[in-house]
Formats: C-alpha cells, sequence, structure tokens
C-alpha cells in the first residue's frame, strides 16, 4: 500500500511538472529578431475631415525591402466604416462634410463616403479646396480680348451640385473670411470687387480697364492698394489705397514723385500690401546693368588665403557659383515725399526694415569682419546697426553678436535676446541702446541645460498681444507678458500652471506662435518633466490655461485637427505604446482607439522601461533609461549594454521600432534576449568633455553594479558618431566593461580639429563651439585636447575593441577608426575594424544593414553571455 501511495505521488509530481514545462513553453515569448523587423510598419499620411467624421492613413513596412500596398484607408469615427483605396494618391477631404477628393491612374474622382456615390472630375484644370467651405475652385483662360490676358473663375458647390462662375478675371484672391478679392474687366472697364462666392459683391473702384495695373492687399485683408495710370502716363504710375470696410479709396502716391537720383538702378511700378497709415515703402529696384556671371571657373589649381570667409570655398563645393553682394536699398517717406537710401551695395548682408509701413527705423547685420572665423564658430557673428528712417543714417549699436532682433509685426518694437547676459532686451531708438525687458520674470529665461555654445539658450519668444505692445516669452514652464511701453508690470498668461506642476509647455517644436490677440484658444503640448511625459494642454483667452489631456504612462500627440474643431486624431506612444491612431472629441472626453497596427508585438518578448535616479560622482543628481527584459528578476545579474549619445530621458516615452541597425543597437532585440540596455543622460563642462562622460556614465553603472542589477563581466558598452567617441574615451579610464563596440567616433582630437568637413568648414567649430565642447583653439590648449583623444591613451586600454568606421564617412574621417585600430594594434591589445567600404557615417545598403546587425549580437553574445566565437571574429 505504501509502495502503491509512492508510485501515484511520483506521477502525480510528473504530471504537474509537465504541466509547468507546457505551459512555461506556451507563455514563452518571441524574441525579437529578423523575420520581426520584416512585419512591422509605420503609419503614414495621416488626415481628418473638416467635420471630423472621417480619417485617412496609410501604412508602409519599415523594412525597405519589403513591397507595400498602394492603399489608402478610409475609417468613420468612432466605430463606423471602414474603405480601402486600391492604388490612388492625392487623396485628400475636401468640403465641410463626407467628399474626399483623388487620383486613379490619369483621372481625378470625387467620392462621398457617406453614399458611395462617385464623380469623375473632368476639369484638366489645377483644383484647389476653398478650405471651411463646399466649394472647389479653378480658374481657366477666357478668350483673348486684346493685350489682357483673363480667366473665368468656376466655383464647384459638393453639396448643391451646381457651380458659380465669375467671367473676365484679371486677378483675384480668397481672404481668410472665405470671401474673394478680384479684378473684373467688362468690355474697356475694369472694376475691383469683393464679396462671398455666390453672394453679394461690393464694387470698390471703377475705371478704364487699360489704365488698371495690379492689386495688393495688407496682412489684416481689409485693404490694400492698387496702380493706376496718371494722365498722359504710360506707365502705372499712381498708386492708391482701397479700403475693403467702407469701399473708399484714396491716393496715397505717385511714382513720378520718386526719384532715384542712381543711374544704375530704376524702380519697379507696383503695388504693396500697405495699411491706411502706412509712412513708408520699401521699394523694389531692379539694376540696369547686365548681370555678372557668377559662375566659378574651373581650374586644375586652387588658391587658398588665410584672409578669406569661408563661404567662397563652400559656394564652390556645393554650388560652383558665387553669390554677388547685397543690392543697394531704398526706401520711400509717402508723407514727405522723400527717397531714404538705407543701404549701398556691398554695405550689409542683410536689412531687416517691418513690413507694416509704419516704423522709426530698420537694422542691418555686416557679416565681412567675421567671415573667416566661421571656420570655428558656426554659427556666424555680425555687428548690428540701426538705420534711421528718416534720414538713412547707420549707427553700429552691437559689435560681433549672433542672430538679429525680431519685429513686431507692427514695426513698432524690436526684442534681441542677449545671448552673453542671457536676457532678452528692447531696441530704445531714443538712446539707440538695447534693454533689459526680462528682469522682470521672476525665473531664468535661458536655458542653463543648454551645455553646447553653438545652440541658442533662449527658451524662446511666443508672439505678441496687445497689436504689438506687449511681447510674450517662454521661461522653462510658463508664457510671459512683458509689457514693452511700460504701463504694466509683467505677469504670467498661464498663471504659473507649468511651473506648479513641472510642466514644460510650449507651442509646437518651434514654440513661435505669432499674435495672440487674434486667438482664443491655443493648444500647447506640456513635457511633464517628473514623468518624462507628454500632453495637452490649452490656453482660453490668454489668461488661464487647462490640463486637456495628459497621462504620465505615455506621450500624447495631435496628428490632425478637424476644420470646425470639434475632433482630434491624436497617437498615444511609451516604450512599449505603438503610436496607434486615436479619434477623439476635441475635449478627449470621447476617444476611440482606430488601428492596431502591430498587434504581434505581445507575442514577442518586448521588455519594459524605467527612469533611473542615482547621484553622479560629482554629487549632483542624473538620471538615465534603463530597459529590462520580460519577467526581469531582482535577484539575478543581467548582461548590460551601456548605449548612450548625450540626453536620452526626454524621449523615455519613444516607441523603438525593432528593424536593422545603421550604426546603433537595436533596444527591442537586445531586450528579448535577455540584455538590459542602459542609456545614461551626460551634462558636459566645457574643456572637460571627456570626464564629464566619466562622471556621469561610469557612476551609472556603479549604481547599477550596487543595485544587484548586473556585475564586472557581464557590462557592455556601444556608441557612434560622438557616442563613439564617447565609448573609446571610457575604454581609456576603466576596466569595467567586458567589451565595447566604437562606432564612426574620432580618437584624435589635434588630427581632427582642423581638417575640411563635407559641408566645406573646418571641424574647428566642433571643438570650440559645438559638440565636442573644448571651448577654446587647440593652440591654446594643447594638453586639454591631448587629454581629452583616446590615442594618446590608448595604452591605457584593457577593453576588447570593435571598431566600426566605413570609409567614405563624411562626418568622422575614416582615418580616425584607422588611427586607433593601429595604436590598438601596435601596444598588442585586442581590436577589430569593420570597414564597409564606400559606406558613409551610416550604413545605406540593405545588405549591410543586416551584416552589422548580426555582427554586434554575435560580438556581444561572445563577451557577454559566453557564445562561441564567430569565424569573422
Amino acid at each position: 500500500m505504501l509502495f502503491e501511495n509512492q508510485k501515484n505521488m511520483k506521477k502525480i509530481v510528473l504530471l504537474c511538472a509537465l504541466a509547468l514545462s507546457a505551459h512555461s513553453l506556451s507563455a514563452q515569448k518571441k524574441t525579437v529578431d529578423e523575420s520581426a523587423y520584416q512585419t512591422w510598419q509605420r503609419i503614414n499620411s495621416k488626415a481628418l475631415s473638416y467635420n471630423g467624421k472621417w480619417m485617412s492613413y496609410s501604412t508602409v513596412f519599415q523594412d525597405e525591402e519589403k513591397e507595400n500596398k498602394k492603399q489608402i484607408i478610409i475609417q468613420e469615427a468612432p466605430k463606423g466604416k471602414r474603405l480601402v483605396l486600391e492604388n490612388v494618391s492625392d487623396l485628400k477631404f475636401i468640403g465641410k462634410k463626407d467628399w474626399i477628393q483623388y487620383s486613379r491612374k490619369d483621372s481625378t474622382l470625387l467620392q462621398n463616403l457617406k453614399t458611395g456615390s462617385k464623380k469623375l472630375w473632368k476639369s484638366k484644370h489645377y483644383t484647389n479646396a476653398l478650405e471651411g467651405t463646399d466649394f472647389l475652385y479653378y480658374t481657366r483662360p477666357e478668350s483673348p480680348k486684346g493685350n489682357i490676358f483673363l480667366q473665368r473663375l468656376i466655383c464647384y458647390n459638393l453639396e448643391s451640385n451646381d457651380s458659380i462662375s465669375v467671367n473676365n478675371i484679371k486677378s483675384s484672391r480668397f481672404l481668410k473670411n472665405k470671401s474673394i478679392v478680384y479684378v473684373q474687366i467688362e468690355k474697356d472697364q475694369v472694376f475691383l470687387k469683393h464679396g462671398t462666392i455666390g453672394g453679394k459683391q461690393e464694387t470698390v473702384f471703377s475705371g478704364k480697364a487699360s489704365d488698371f495695373g495690379d492689386f495688393q492687399l495688407n496682412d489684416k485683408e481689409n485693404g490694400g492698394t492698387f496702380t493706376l495710370k496718371g494722365n498722359n502716363s504710360s506707365d502705372f504710375n499712381l498708386v492708391y489705397y482701397f479700403n475693403l470696410n467702407n469701399n473708399s479709396t484714396k491716393l496715397l502716391f505717385s511714382y513720378d514723385d520718386i526719384a532715384l537720383n542712381e543711374p544704375n538702378f530704376s524702380i519697379s511700378k507696383v503695388a504693396y500690401g500697405l495699411n491706411e497709415n502706412s509712412n513708408f515703402i520699401t521699394l523694389l529696384v531692379n539694376s540696369n546693368k547686365r548681370q555678372e556671371n557668377t559662375q566659378i571657373a574651373k581650374s586644375n589649381a586652387e588658391i587658398w588665403r588665410s584672409n578669406q570667409g569661408t563661404m567662397e570655398r563652400r559656394q564652390e563645393l556645393l554650388r560652383s557659383s558665387k553669390t554677388l553682394p547685397s543690392e543697394q536699398k531704398f526706401i520711400y517717406d509717402i508723407q514727405n515725399k522723400k527717397v531714404i537710401k538705407v543701404a549701398s551695395t556691398g554695405e550689409f548682408d542683410q536689412v531687416s526694415i517691418p513690413e507694416s509701413g509704419n516704423f522709426k527705423g530698420a537694422f542691418a547685420i555686416d557679416k565681412k569682419p567675421y567671415a573667416v572665423e566661421v571656420d570655428w564658430t558656426f554659427n556666424e557673428r555680425n555687428d548690428l546697426y540701426w538705420i534711421d528712417a528718416e534720414t538713412g543714417k547707420s549707427t553700429k549699436v552691437l559689435t560681433g553678436v549672433f542672430g538679429n532682433p525680431t519685429w513686431n509685426p507692427q514695426g513698432s518694437f524690436a526684442v534681441y535676446y542677449d545671448e552673453k547676459a542671457k536676457v532678452w532686451t528692447v531696441f530704445d531708438p531714443a538712446s539707440l541702446q538695447f534693454k533689459n525687458i526680462s528682469s522682470q520674470i521672476p525665473y531664468p529665461v535661458s536655458n542653463d541645460n543648454v551645455d553646447m555654445k553653438s545652440a541658442n539658450t533662449a527658451y524662446g519668444i511666443a508672439g505678441w498681444l496687445n497689436n504689438g505692445n506687449t511681447v510674450v516669452l517662454y521661461d522653462q514652464f510658463d508664457l510671459w507678458a512683458v509689457d514693452l511701453t511700460n504701463q504694466k508690470k509683467a505677469y504670467s498668461i498661464t498663471n504659473g500652471f507649468g511651473r506648479k506642476n513641472n510642466v514644460e509647455l510650449r507651442y509646437s517644436e518651434s514654440g513661435f506662435i505669432g499674435n495672440l490677440d487674434s486667438k482664443k484658444a491655443i493648444t500647447f503640448i506640456g513635457f511633464d518633466v517628473i514623468n518624462k511625459s507628454k500632453g495637452v494642454y490649452k490656453l482660453t483667452n490668454n489668461s488661464s490655461i487647462t490640463k486637456v489631456f495628459a497621462n504620465s504612462d505615455y506621450n500624447v500627440r495631435i496628428e490632425a485637427v478637424s476644420g470646425d474643431n470639434s475632433s482630434v486624431l491624436f497617437s498615444k506612444e511609451s516604450y512599449t505604446l505603438f503610436p496607434d491612431l486615436w479619434w477623439g472629441t476635441s475635449s478627449f472626453g470621447s476617444q476611440t482607439r482606430i488601428t492596431d497596427i502591430n498587434p504581434q508585438q505581445k507575442e514577442y518578448a518586448w521588455g519594459t522601461a524605467k527612469v533611473l535616479t542615482w547621484k553622479s560622482f560629482n554629487g549632483k543628481e542624473n538620471q538615465g533609461n534603463l530597459y529590462l527584459p520580460d519577467h526581469y528578476d531582482s535577484k539575478k545579474t543581467y548582461p548590460v549594454i551601456v548605449h548612450f549619445y548625450e540626453k536620452h530621458t526626454e524621449d523615455f516615452n519613444a516607441y523603438q521600432l525593432p528593424e536593422v541597425s545603421t550604426s546603433n543597437i537595436n533596444i527591442p532585440t537586445y531586450l528579448s534576449q535577455g540584455y538590459i540596455v542602459f542609456q545614461p543622460d551626460v551634462h558636459y563642462v566645457y574643456g572637460d568633455v571627456g570626464n564629464s562622460v566619466y562622471n556621469d556614465v561610469m557612476s551609472g553603472v556603479e549604481y547599477l553594479i550596487s543595485k544587484g542589477i548586473t556585475e564586472k563581466g557581464k557590462i557592455g558598452i556601444q556608441g557612434h558618431s560622438f557616442g563613439g567617441y564617447e565609448t573609446s574615451f571610457l575604454t581609456t579610464k576603466t576596466d569595467l566593461f567586458t567589451c565595447a563596440i566604437v562606432g564612426s567616433g574620432v580618437s584624435n582630437f589635434t588630427a581632427n580639429y582642423p581638417v575640411m568637413r563635407s559641408n566645406g568648414i573646418s571641424t574647428m567649430f566642433k571643438y570650440e563651439a559645438d559638440q565636442y565642447r573644448m571651448g577654446s583653439s587647440m593652440h591654446d590648449n594643447l594638453d586639454g585636447y591631448i587629454k581629452n583623444s583616446p590615442l594618446f591613451a590608448a595604452k591605457n586600454i584593457k577593453t576588447p575593441i570593435l571598431i566600426f568606421h566605413n570609409d567614405n564617412d563624411r562626418a568622422v574621417p575614416y582615418q580616425e577608426g584607422q588611427s586607433l585600430f593601429f595604436a590598438l594594434r601596435r601596444l598588442g591589445k585586442p581590436a577589430l575594424l569593420v570597414n564597409y567600404k564606400k559606406e558613409g557615417h551610416t550604413l545605406e545598403d540593405a545588405a549591410n544593414r543586416k551584416d552589422w546587425t548580426l555582427k554586434m549580437q554575435q560580438y556581444f553574445d561572445y563577451y557577454l553571455k559566453g557564445a562561441s566565437k564567430p569565424d569573422w571574429m
């Protein structure tokens, strides 16, 4: 009986073991490999209809060798019908409801998505959609009428299926409010008209057809000017202002009153986009001389002069032609009937004149004194001049600065960011000085995390309020209104919301909005600095901001907004979340997922990501991205690949597509095979770039070891380009890495410093003002250049190194990789060099990409996992 029970127990144990084994096999996920690379897709061509009821998109394989279906998908929101259109192009939503337009073969089709009805668009003339209406419009030539070229404007209504046409149009322009301004010729009469399509048309001016030149609208679209022939004149010499609000006109000036007194120049008699009270115009002048040949003569010999700027060299390299000196510039004082010459030929490189026509002066920049130093500054310095509009007298107001001032739209104020003082200033024409305005803001307006001299440190300018009298500036988190008339204290139009919630508020990538007066609501992207996630926020009436939709677990990105602002197309993205398309109401109160492009991801051992925080060797807090494999066990140590460039935590929630390598490792691939990937941020100190890397990276690696995440003998490192340099430098300072891959990196600062790059500029700028952050010339700091060069400390390297460097690299010369290889070879240290012949800084050829992807994997597996040594090693 006892024996029987023991047999039964063994059966139970065996069955349990088999069951567990079967469960383990069923739960085991696939590794990310070449077969996975071929299945992943991206989303392209995202669009949303005017009413937000329809969206379109297409998908493409991220593997360039796979053939994509030529199709566009239409989806009804939120969960309606789905259409797949094959072999179509140029698809766009038209009208305010359910229409699309697209091309198939040589035909253009209109299709109603709700009813399914299709129409062949028979017109061969280029057709536009008038946004925010149901109209399509095009023009076609009328029968010739004398010397005047006329057209017929046809507006087709999608919903009513009828057309409205306006005959004998000389020129026309649609306005933002969907009305139209046009010049019409009837017999020998001309009419300047405006009105709505199919609605009331009002005449602003009528006269003899042959006397009318052309018209130009102002930026407010409430008026402009047109030209007429005066009595006994063969030219359109009279300029009239017209007002669309009251249909009035008045004579502004006559070109007959304008005398240049410059025999080599003549004036083009054109209309200007002026406002009613404009004082000045910038004259459009033409040289009467025969244009100089700008082609650079070919020669087998070239002469370089030490006092010659880089532009000539670059022009020959890039365009084979030289740039002519800047032309003379003139403005005309309308009220006083006076021509003012503001620039002679070649005097200035650029003259910045406000477009408003109301100003006290203009700015000009002169780069010539700094033409040589572009080799080591990259950004061109210039002297800044103020030109008095009444006299044309120029006065230098700033010497050797970067950038130039920004005018408000009205031309009444100009603001300038002082890079040295790190403050915003406004120009005072009376004292000819720039005065600090950002001292009113209680927080820095400069980004101290920008540690590269060639980069602008200003958080930026958002735009203008109060008819241009108030400038809106960014600090790190919020937006501030600064009254340039000094009648009101500076205040935060976002009410400090960003700082209170650790959210950096920005409008689009550039940050610049423009005229805030005209906007009742403005959508911002907010970056949560704690959770490294991006969300959507809305500013209302330039006075209050609210969170619309944000989640600490992922980035939210608006892909499209419907024309009626009722709906949005957006994506959610994180390391584990592919940015599929979602439809939502404008408040994000209702949300529906539209696509599931890569459902196969759940079959793969994808891993997870977290932000790691530790203390660097200098005692300051640092962070990095830590990518962990599935089922991470904190009781085990793992093989780790340290992979970094500069700063990575800002992109913590970026999705990583599985793909073959052009240079760097693919993170999902390595996680799926049981590796950890560590991406530490690096904060640089000028003149000590190598030790800056050591301080932040090695402190992070030691933190991983102290927490039992990894151990010595299991740590590899890989970097490319600047990351390649950083990787090779670290191997001269530590033996903690079991192996290293150095991709296209500089090994010798002293050799790379003076060479010319493919853009015709010396690499000096990379060291003195850019990424290599030496901050001075090699000749003033030779010891520093040597200390930061891995080549001179190669004898300290104990880590086996695989060098990836191609012989057609135009960013970092191939000799840099060769130099490191030969140094290691001479010192008897293990080193390999892989050169894909004729490839550049990164790989283009598909076969080479696959090969390099495999080689990196085999290299790390050999050193960090004890795999067999591949033949190529």
